[in-house]
């Protein structure tokens, strides 16, 4: 399977470029169509799949991918929720009506939900959600992002999303957190079809990576240095001890010069695991490194 193009159900050309961003390798264009069903989904999946459903008809043979967001306030019940896109026109006019909404009103709570359904060519179905909490602020500050940015303050932030930068969105939006989920679901997709654990590129990419980076000759020792397992152990914090696990190695994506490896720790006969999916240079750097959906640090030269 390759992963250079996908349609993205949507006109929002804001929302295509975050997602190339978010999905290093893919070029995403948006599925600019004037004749989109209606949303009529109880769940921000029912919407996506509905979305993307359409995408397959309008673009056969294509990978296809479509999103559904929203924001839920708390005070509101939950609204504007599945009718964010609905509830005003988006930028000034939504932020206008909301603060409108929520004028005098303490409890501020909020949060942001993703949900991200991609499609292959054959049909397969891949999901990824991510949630953002915060709060809404009583008035709008910056003039980064889009939608509900500026006003939407998230937890352990005093800056709204609008004033925090590109990076930090990159990083920690519920879209971000929607595309590193869905990340995951691809790379156990490949993992599951045994997909580039035969490549020869792949191969000098994991030694480059084991050899020349930080992040590589701290893990040397614990996962096989070529796809494959051996036994290490785990600290299982359930029974608070250090127990025999399973170290495995695998290169699960292989694209323009980057592969996806793949290193995972499972114990108690497969019901645990943790993952990380490293994404690799042709020269063993790393470029990004996401643990069960969560960024960690990672090397960044071959230093």
């Amino acid at each position: 399977m390759t992963f250079r193009r996908a349609i993205l159900c949507s006109r929002n050309r804001h929302k295509a470029r975050e997602l190339e961003e978010l999905l290093p390798g893919w070029e995403i264009e948006p599925l600019d169509r004037d004749d989109y069903p209606p949303e009529t989904g109880a769940t921000y999946y029912e919407n996506a799949r509905i979305k993307a459903d359409f995408g397959r008809r309008s673009a056969p043979g294509e990978w296809v991918l479509a999103e559904d967001s929203g924001i839920e306030v708390a005070a509101l019940g939950g609204r504007p929720g599945l009718h964010s896109a609905r509830y005003a026109p988006e930028g000034a006019p939504a932020i206008a009506k909301l603060l409108g909404e929520l004028k005098g009103v303490e409890d501020r709570r909020a949060r942001y939900v993703s949900e991200l359904v991609a499609l292959s060519p054959d049909g397969e179905e891949l999901r990824g959600t991510g949630v953002l909490e915060g709060r809404i602020a009583r008035e709008p500050r910056g003039s980064g992002g889009f939608g509900y940015d500026p006003v939407f303050v998230p937890d352990g932030e005093e800056l709204r999303v609008a004033e925090l930068g590109d990076d930090w969105k990159n990083r920690n939006s519920h879209r971000a957190r929607s595309a590193k989920a869905l990340l995951a679901a691809l790379a156990g997709a490949l993992l599951l079809a045994g997909c580039g654990a035969r490549h020869a590129s792949g191969q000098r990419q994991l030694s480059a990576f084991f050899a020349g980076t930080k992040l590589g000759r701290t893990w040397a020792d614990r996962f096989p240095h070529k796809p494959g397992s051996k036994p290490c152990t785990a600290y299982d914090d359930v029974a608070k001890r250090q127990v025999p696990a399973t170290c495995s190695t695998d290169v699960a994506l292989q694209q323009q010069g980057r592969v996806l490896a793949t290193f995972s720790v499972s114990w108690n006969h497969g019901n645990r695991v943790h993952a990380w999916f490293v994404f690799l240079h042709r020269d063993g750097t790393v470029q990004s490194v996401t643990r069960e959906g969560e960024v960690q640090p990672a090397a960044t030269t071959t230093s």
